[in-house]
């Protein structure tokens, strides 16, 4: 502070931050943090959240103080703020940035889940007239009881245009508050050098049944190429794609795939149908270069206006092209990148006999003990549904020690952990999985399911190691995952 007691230019502007490790001790701070009243006294390693709460108490009217978890345990601490009591054009942009932030991710979250839930159900539901079709011709009743409701093949017509809606319903849910958030500056790209073809598999296991369920058939062709990018946000622009598409695409066939284009990768999605007319594709490729990523609704639909969005932030480029009566490709082409990237190799994902990328969501998953960990009854409720009708033995619970609970004296380990990624306190899902391991002296294959839409956050579940399916998640792509890392820990045995 200065001598007359305001805080000096800046201070708060650029955010006074925080580290705590998982013991809730301070570990490091900024040159901000070194600015705040009593900083010199207080900041010391090791510090206790407690003993620095002084640190905040004299922060003029604007500023805001958030903590935001780790995944290995921790915290960070940050305020932000104008930096004046009166509360500064620029300061007070970004305390409403912070605060908006931290509002639409909160929104977002608290949405899916009675999507996640009800994606669940209905995936549960399927499952009963599957077996209800199966089980007819064996004592079953010839009058209209039960089993007879259950067979109905309108009955089964209801439940898929449930499913579509409730599809549409998420890709409307994501679309939205990404946009939003992109256009407020809330999505700041975390760019890094993923192998493509683990993008194309999450692709495959989250398209496929939307696709399927609209009689198109959908294939993936695999590609081992890096490339320099926020992973997450190119699955972004890649499902915007996939929504166009289901939009536009009544029949036929939609292959997703990779060509190399100089020092670019060019990732295209083709799909048959009508096509689009010439002045009609003029329109739409002069909307896709608007620098303002504006839109006329009537001509560049929310997926792909959020598509071209995100891939503006990222600096990529979108393409188009379509013949009448044949068909439309989109694509992003997609800086490859530089020899020697040391990110981890990609796990070897499962091809089918054409090099396909291929979903085993038919593998039989009876008879698997699941521990499903979800702080919300009922996307927990859901879950268990779903896994109990795949004849799974499921142990439910809210916390990593209400599992440890669950799971009794002398525990068996489970043959699968699935959690969701954010988690009552300050444990979160990759945590939660590696804690159950170690209080079970086992190495446990995990599956994370989230809401969340935070580049950072996701970033962080995508270097754990775990696979990671997002919420609502189709009942088939979670099937599909639950059956590969089943197989590869049986494989292993």
């Amino acid at each position: 502070m200065t001598s007359d007691g305001a805080y000096p230019h800046g201070a708060g502007r650029h955010g006074a931050v925080l580290v705590f490790d998982a013991d809730d001790r301070l570990t490091g701070w900024n040159e901000a943090a070194e600015t705040l009243a009593d900083a010199d006294r207080l900041l010391v390693q090791g510090a206790l959240p407690e003993a620095l709460a002084p640190l905040f108490r004299g922060l003029p009217p604007g500023h805001t103080v958030t903590d935001w978890p780790l995944s290995g345990g921790g915290f960070v601490r940050r305020a932000t703020g104008d930096g004046t009591a009166g509360g500064g054009t620029s300061g007070g942009a970004a305390a409403g940035a912070d605060l908006s932030g931290r509002l639409f991710a909160a929104a977002s979250h608290d949405l899916r889940q009675p999507l996640a839930a009800l994606s669940l159900l209905l995936g549960a539901l399927e499952g009963r007239l599957d077996a209800a079709a199966a089980g007819g011709g064996k004592g079953a009743s010839s009058t209209t009881g039960r089993a007879g409701a259950l067979n109905d093949p309108a009955a089964r017509d209801l439940l898929n245009a449930m499913g579509n809606a409730v599809q549409s319903l998420r890709g409307m849910v994501d679309g939205h508050f990404d946009l939003v958030r992109l256009e407020a500056g809330l999505v700041q790209p975390d760019i890094g050098t993923p192998v493509v073809n683990g993008i194309l598999t999450r692709m495959a296991l989250d398209a496929a049944p939307r696709l399927d369920g609209r009689g198109l058939r959908f294939s993936v062709l695999p590609c081992s190429v890096r490339v320099a990018t926020d992973a997450s946000l190119l699955e972004r622009i890649l499902q915007g794609f996939v929504a166009s598409t289901l939009r536009h695409t009544e029949r036929g066939r939609v292959v997703l795939g990779c060509r190399r284009r100089g020092p670019d990768l060019r990732i295209e999605l083709w799909s048959t149908g009508r096509g689009l007319q010439p002045d009609q594709l003029l329109a739409l490729r002069e909307e896709i270069r608007r620098p303002d990523g504006a839109g006329d609704p009537s001509v560049i639909d929310l997926g792909l206006r959020l598509a071209c969005g995100l891939a503006r932030r990222l600096g990529h480029r979108i393409e188009v092209d379509s013949a009448p009566g044949r068909g439309t490709m989109l694509a992003v082409l997609v800086p490859r990148a530089a020899d020697g990237a040391d990110d981890p190799p990609a796990a070897a994902e499962p091809a089918g006999p054409d090099g396909v990328i291929v979903a085993e969501s038919g593998e039989d998953i009876s008879r698997a003990r699941v521990l499903v960990i979800e702080d919300d009854p009922m996307v927990l409720e859901a879950l268990g549904a779903l896994l109990g009708q795949w004849g799974c033995a499921v142990i439910a619970a809210d916390s990593v020690d209400d599992a440890l609970e669950r799971l009794g004296p002398g525990p068996q380990p489970p043959d699968l952990v699935i959690s969701d990624l954010r988690l009552k306190g300050a444990m979160n899902g990759i945590v939660a999985i590696r804690q159950i391991g170690k209080a079970l002296d086992a190495t446990l294959p995990g599956l994370i399911l989230t809401g969340d839409t935070d580049p950072m956050r996701l970033r962080e579940a995508r270097l754990s190691g775990y696979p990671l399916l997002h919420k609502p998640v189709a009942p088939m792509a979670l099937r599909g995952a639950v059956a590969r890392l089943l197989g590869r820990e049986r494989l292993k045995s």
